[in-house]
Formats: C-alpha cells, sequence, structure tokens
C-alpha cells in the first residue's frame, strides 16, 4: 500500500510539472535525436532551452544528479505515461548513470514521436 501511495504521488509529481517545462524549453522544428558529448550537454545545459530527465532511480537521482534535471525513471511504471503527457516538439535531454538506460530511453521517446531529444555520451559517471 505504501509502495501505491509512493508511485501515485510520483506520477503525480511527474504529469503536474509537465505542463510548467513548457515555460522552459524552447519549441523546435529542428529533428534530432541523438548522444552527444559532455561537452555539448553542458553547453546545452547553459542555454536553458532543454528540459532535462535523469532516467535512473529515484534512489540514483537522490544520490546526485545534474542541476535542475527531473527524475524519470525509465523502468518505472510512469515512464510512458509521462512521455504522453509531453509535449513532443520541445527540446529534451536525458542521461542515466552510464548509459544504457538513457540510450533505451532515447530510443522510446523517438518512437513516441518526440523530435528533439539528446543523451548524454557516458552518463552522469563521466559528468
Amino acid at each position: 500500500m505504501i509502495m501505491r501511495t509512493v508511485f501515485v504521488l510520483f506520477a503525480f509529481l511527474c504529469l503536474s510539472t509537465a505542463a510548467s517545462f513548457g515555460q522552459i524549453a524552447t519549441e523546435t522544428e529542428n529533428e534530432r535525436i541523438e548522444r552527444i558529448t559532455k561537452d555539448e550537454f553542458k553547453k546545452n545545459l547553459e542555454s536553458e532551452e532543454y528540459i532535462v530527465f535523469d532516467v535512473r532511480t529515484v534512489e540514483e537521482y537522490q544520490a546526485g544528479h545534474i542541476k535542475n534535471a527531473k527524475s524519470l525513471n525509465v523502468n518505472g511504471k510512469a515512464f510512458e505515461a509521462t512521455l504522453e503527457q509531453l509535449p513532443k516538439n520541445y527540446k529534451y535531454m536525458i542521461y542515466c548513470q552510464s548509459g544504457g538506460r538513457s540510450a533505451k530511453a532515447l530510443q522510446m521517446m523517438k518512437d513516441a514521436g518526440f523530435i528533439h531529444v539528446l543523451e548524454l555520451e557516458g552518463g552522469y559517471s563521466k559528468w
């Protein structure tokens, strides 16, 4: 019961903050879905044009994450539901610990119709 409550609260948090993401992100018509270097990731982060997702577990996120990143566990039950709620034409950047889960998230986002998603090469361990 507690886990279900935590899950529902987490899902609500993800979905309720999705609306506010539009205030930060820039709409784009440039399709770009690829893995990028740490230097390019940092440059894009400084531009404040991107919504950043840490696709690791909540515990990994709480242990340390990139500034302004939102937690969205790619292996969690809320991931696909959250993707459905997000605008597909905004700019996103994603990362995990070493690149495996973010590669999965990148493909899922591409399949869901997102047009501009950049993945951090090497993940948080290379940050």
